[in-house]
């Protein structure tokens, strides 16, 4: 993806193609306890044959949108999202982001390797099913990044 530059900062969304950057999930414990290995996910190709993106997890709905890239770090996978342009319901979501109302995201994914720890488990390998755009992420990091976030990425 190109990124958006306006007076030398890089934008996490671009509202005239309905795409926003952001976490989906971090390498710090969610709430439950549990940490899901960043570089644990094993299904990346496999996953962008099929890249929905789903509205709080509900399958039985419309996917909102498509993944467009997935960048694996250490400690993070940053998702690029295409929000479907043609359904109503993918466009108010886009818009309360855009807003600043949203910027939770969370992913569904199947545990393959784990390991117990005291307060829950950590996910070493995983294959990712789909990730959503939620009102309140398990992973407190799954956000949406801001402008400041971006900058921050680029110069570490």
């Amino acid at each position: 993806m190109k990124r958006l530059e306006l007076e030398g900062r890089v934008e996490s969304i671009d509202p005239a193609n309905m795409i926003i950057r952001s976490v989906i999930t971090t390498s710090a414990p969610d709430r439950g306890g549990d940490v899901v290995v960043p570089s644990g996910l094993r299904n990346r190709v496999e996953f962008l044959r099929n890249p929905v993106v789903l509205w709080a997890h509900q399958r039985t709905l419309p996917p909102i949108g498509t993944c467009l890239g997935l960048e694996v770090l250490p400690d993070r996978i940053i998702a690029v999202t295409k929000f479907a342009a043609s359904a109503p319901f993918a466009a108010d979501v886009f818009k309360l982001y855009a807003e600043g109302v949203l910027r939770g995201w969370s992913i569904g994914f199947i545990p393959i390797k784990s390991v117990p720890t005291r307060r829950g488990a950590r996910i070493e390998e995983w294959d990712l099913l789909e990730y959503s755009a939620v009102p309140i992420p398990e992973n407190p990091g799954a956000l949406t990044l801001s402008s400041s976030d971006v900058i921050a990425q680029l110069v570490v």
